[in-house]
Parts: C-alpha cells; sequence; structure tokens
C-alpha cells in the first residue's frame, strides 16, 4: 500500500470509531453519519492534536480538552456528559484497533 492509501484507509477507521462511539453514547442519533465522522475526525485532528501533544502543560492541556468537547458537543448535539462518555469508548476502541492493526509504516 502506498502511503496516501494508508492515511486514508486510517482516517476511514478512525471515522467508524467516531461512529461507534457515538453509537454507544446516543441511540440512533441521526447526525451519526459517515461524512459527519470524517469531519469530525478531520477536525479533531487539526483543532485539537496540536494542543494536544503539549497536554503535559496546563493552558494547552485544558484547550485540547475544550476542543475536543466542543466539537462532540456541536457536531452531534449531545451533552457534556455524552461527549465525555464517547470519549471513553473511543480510547477503548482505539486501543483495540490500534492493537489489530500491524504497525504503521515509518
Amino acid at each position: 500500500m502506498t502511503w496516501l492509501a494508508l492515511k486514508l484507509s486510517s482516517w476511514l477507521i478512525h471515522a467508524l470509531v467516531v461512529m461507534v462511539s457515538v453509537a454507544a453514547v446516543s441511540k440512533e442519533n441521526p447526525k451519526n453519519t459517515l461524512p459527519r465522522a470524517l469531519l469530525v475526525t478531520f477536525l479533531v485532528a487539526v483543532l485539537v492534536t496540536p494542543f494536544a501533544w503539549f497536554w503535559f502543560l496546563l493552558v494547552p492541556g485544558i484547550i485540547a480538552l475544550v476542543a475536543w468537547f466542543l466539537v462532540y458537543t456541536v457536531a452531534y448535539d449531545i451533552g457534556f456528559g455524552q461527549a465525555f462518555a464517547a470519549g471513553l469508548v473511543q480510547v477503548a476502541l482505539g486501543l483495540f484497533v490500534d492493537y489489530l492493526l500491524p504497525p504503521r509504516m515509518w
């Protein structure tokens, strides 16, 4: 596989994990679609990830947390508690998916 194919498949897998995590906390949410999950995955990568790299510094960590909650609550029209639960489900699913997938190419 080429680098681009690996990135696109990784993006799709992350979007599916987002869909499953939102479905686990918000049953039959009409906004839980693949295009929206792809957009949410992209927004989290662009808005949250740069701040999350510096989570050990208090302010960037808080900015990353607030940005993540805003993206999920606005995109899926869910509450703070549901967004938190979706995050926990997403972490568990992400660890499972990372365990199943082969090591990344460097």
